[in-house]
Order: structure tokens, then C-alpha cells, then sequence
């Protein structure tokens, strides 16, 4: 079965689901039910636990319930592509981020594009990192880069084919002409597994996946050789940035709210005023810092305004990846 045929049969039938669950609503005093929010990856992710952090704050502010839906699949474009059949009403949203809004519908037939949704606004983000095991003799980033230059055999896994930390891993290796085999995983979870039990040589994972994972007296099973941030990260002051280590390479993972294209406008305000509340109270960044995220507010225009800058810096990139025509 073709990816486009699998998506369409599968949003149908989830976008019949939840529309027969959330009838259209009059738009007066919005919002006047609850709010759904699809999570198109499983439960336990980033995506999931940044959804699952935010659903309470946005209760309070919103004054209504919030129901956290999971629907993955195909580096999360089955939920998106479902989302974007759905009803436009307002009370039916999903997480997007930078690989699922901007880089997946470069890559094949996700049943969606940029112009199936309207932003609504952007959340947070995470810098990209690489990290290797403890005992990996690869010791600095340009160790491994040198020694993939000089045609060592190496693999690498991420959290999926199209998913943020692939493509991020992606894109460095074609940046700087460096081939690694791909090892697919199905999650950041799983992918760690595969560093830690040997079955590959490098990890590419966002940066919240690194901090849970070094005890309070820096001992760790793990390397984290460099980060793609502007400056070294407060969650990580030790870990060098690419550009410190060389290699002049930025690549941040972020993630918004999206609702299907025709949302009405209240329903885009008055969340995006909660999410900016949510962002400015202290109580939530202290709930940020637990996770190990950064607040990165985007109104709806500047949100779109991004997608749209990453995905003309991400074609030229992922024609040469070999990931897109």
C-alpha cells in the first residue's frame, strides 16, 4: 500500500471518529466546549509530554477541559494528515513541529501540506544534539567527523525517518559531505537503546533527551559531543555548540499548535493569548526546565513565516540527502 493511500484511509476514518465526537459549535463566547488536541506520536515523546505539560495551564486559562489524543504513525504525518480533514471549528488542534510542518511534505505524499492548516502558535524548541556512548573512542565531534571522512563505517539512529532529529542528522552529514548508515527506530527511546547496546556508533536526538541521562556528578552512560545552538545550552553549559567545535551548523526542533485551514479567528487569539500567559508565568517555566525545553513564543504570522523559511533552507538540502525531489 502506498503511503498517500494509507493516510487517506487512516484520516478518514480517525476524522469521522472525532468529528462525530465534536460537533461543529457556534463560535460566541469561544470556547464553549472542550478542546481536542492531537498528538501525532505515541504516548511518552517530547511531542506527548510537551502536549501532556501544557493541556492543565491551558484548561485554566481557557476554562475548559482538554482531551490529549495520540495518533502516530509515519513520523507523525497520519495525525496531522487526520487533522487536517477535520472540521475547522476551533476546538480540534494538533502539535506541529519543524519536520512535520516544514520538512515532511517536501519529502513524499503525507496527505497534507504547509496550506492544510492554519498556525496558531508556536511553543517551544529544543537545540539538536549528537551524543555517542561513554566508552565511544570518539571523543569530540570533529574526531567522528575525521574519522567518517577517512571512510570508517559508521551507524547512527534518530526517533524515525522524517522526524526531527533525522533530519537534523540529515542535514549535517550532507552539509559536510559525510555518509553514515541509517539504523530506523521508532522512537528517541528506542534509538537510545540501540547507542547504548552497541548496535550504533551515534545518536541524534533533541537536547532534552540528554539531561535525564547524567547524574548530579556528571557520570553517564553517554557523550554528548555537541549541541546546534547559538550558545551553550543552560541544561548542558559543558557540551560545546557545533559552531564551537567547528562546524558552523544550527538546527533548532520546535513545536506549535496547528488547526485545520479556516479556523476561526477567536479560536487562533484567544489560544494564542493563553499559550503567551502560560509561557510568561514563572510556576510554567520551572515546569519547562523540568523537561528541558525553552519557552519560544511565535504568533500565528511568525510561525508561518518560519515554516516557510525552513522549508526553502530545507529542499536544496534534502534533494542532496537524497530525501526529496
Amino acid at each position: 500500500m502506498q503511503l498517500k493511500d494509507f493516510l487517506t484511509g487512516a484520516a478518514a476514518l480517525a476524522g469521522l471518529a472525532i468529528v462525530a465526537a465534536t460537533p461543529a459549535a457556534a463560535q460566541d463566547d469561544y470556547p464553549s466546549q472542550p478542546l481536542q488536541i492531537i498528538v501525532p506520536f505515541g504516548q511518552g515523546g517530547a511531542t506527548d509530554q510537551l502536549s501532556r505539560m501544557f493541556a492543565p495551564a491551558l484548561e485554566d486559562r481557557l476554562g475548559t477541559p482538554i482531551v490529549i489524543i495520540n495518533q502516530p504513525g509515519a513520523g507523525g504525518a497520519v495525525g496531522l494528515a487526520n487533522l487536517a480533514l477535520l472540521e475547522p471549528d476551533g476546538y480540534t488542534i494538533g502539535v506541529g513541529s519543524d519536520s512535520t510542518l516544514a520538512a515532511r511534505p517536501l519529502m513524499d505524499s503525507s496527505g497534507y501540506t504547509p496550506e492544510s492548516f492554519d498556525t496558531v502558535v508556536r511553543l517551544v524548541d529544543i537545540p539538536s544534539g549528537i551524543a555517542v556512548r561513554a566508552d565511544s573512542p570518539y571523543e569530540t565531534l570533529d574526531d567522528l567527523v575525521t574519522a567518517l571522512q577517512s571512510g570508517e563505517r559508521l551507524n547512527w539512529s534518530g526517533s524515525g525517518i522524517g522526524s526531527g532529529p533525522h533530519l537534523a542528522m540529515a542535514v549535517f552529514l550532507a552539509q559536510n559531505d559525510l555518509t553514515a548508515t541509517y539504523v530506523n527506530s521508532n522512537s528517541g527511546q528506542e534509538a537510545m537503546v540501540k547507542l547504548l547496546s552497541g548496535e550504533v556508533d551515534f545518536f541524534s536526538g533533541g537536547g532534552s533527551n540528554y539531561p535525564p541521562m547524567i547524574d548530579d556528578d556528571g557520570s553517564s552512560d553517554i557523550r554528548v559531543l555537541a549541541l546546534a545552538a547559538e550558545e551553550r545550552w543552560q541544561y548542558l553549559p559543558d557540551v560545546p555548540t557545533f559552531t564551537e567545535a567547528g562546524y558552523p551548523y544550527l538546527r533548532s526542533q520546535w513545536f506549535g499548535f496547528v488547526g485545520p485551514a479556516g479556523m476561526p479567528q477567536e479560536a487562533i487569539d484567544a489560544i494564542t493569548e493563553a499559550v503567551r500567559e502560560t509561557l510568561e508565568a514563572p510556576e510554567f517555566q520551572d515546569r519547562l526546565d523540568q523537561f528541558y525545553f525553552n519557552p519560544a513564543f511565535q504568533t500565528s504570522e511568525e510561525m508561518r513565516a518560519q515554516i516557510a523559511e525552513e522549508q526553502e533552507s530545507f529542499l536544496p538540502i534534502l534533494q542532496e540527502a537524497g530525501l526529496a525531489e
